[in-house]
């Protein structure tokens, strides 16, 4: 798995060094911010490499889960994206940790799809979306750039609320090595979406 992750991170490297990535200045974070009126991130599981996380909107006390994100990083980590890392790894939204430490977020399509909503889904969105509800859904390969310095940091896919539109981007790559990664993250946000009893992380 460490060898694949390494040789996904130079094939991502290769594809924003020529200039395939799709600058995105509009992140999911500030969409349902704009749409629902607050945004938090609730860590739902993580290891090394992997992280799941309810990306939510506050209705009163309740948090409604308008994204699921499965995020595979790539590692080893750069240097320069340690202390963004650790920020991330507590807690910290992606795209908008990203972006105060200065850099910009360019994205590139690997899949796009849908899911259907199973119990856990529909628990985290409050029933506000009942099972079977079909999900739109997408995989993505997430680079970090500031200046000249273009940094691949992970693999993600993120099923979404109907009542979420999140920002598009329709770049697509089929690269075998990052399609490999995209299954495997649209894998576990499957299984994470059919699972009946989740528990949050300390870092939520």
């Amino acid at each position: 798995m460490r060898l694949h992750i390494k040789l996904l991170g130079f094939i991502l490297a290769v594809l924003v060094n020529l200039s395939w990535a799709e600058v995105t200045p509009t992140l999911n974070s500030d969409a349902i911010k704009a749409t629902f009126g607050s945004y938090g991130v609730e860590v739902i599981s993580q290891s090394e490499s992997t992280r799941v996380a309810n990306l939510y909107s506050l209705s009163g006390d309740a948090k409604i889960c308008r994204t699921l994100a499965v995020t595979e990083f790539i590692l080893p980590m750069d240097p320069a994206l340690t202390e963004a890392h650790r920020l991330i790894r507590a807690g910290g939204s992606i795209g908008a940790t990203l972006r105060s430490a200065g850099f910009t977020i360019n994205k590139k399509l690997l899949v796009k799809t849908e899911t259907a909503a199973g119990d856990e889904f529909e628990s985290l969105t409050h029933g506000s979306v009942p099972v079977g509800a079909p999900l739109y859904t997408k995989v993505y390969a997430l680079f970090a750039q500031q200046g000249g310095l273009q940094i691949p940091y992970a693999v993600i896919a993120e099923a979404y609320h109907p009542e979420h539109f999140p920002p598009a981007h329709e770049e697509f790559s089929e690269e075998p090595p990052l399609q490999q990664a995209a299954d495997r993250a649209l894998m576990i946000l499957r299984a994470t979406i059919d699972q009946k009893q989740i528990k949050s992380s300390p870092a939520a």
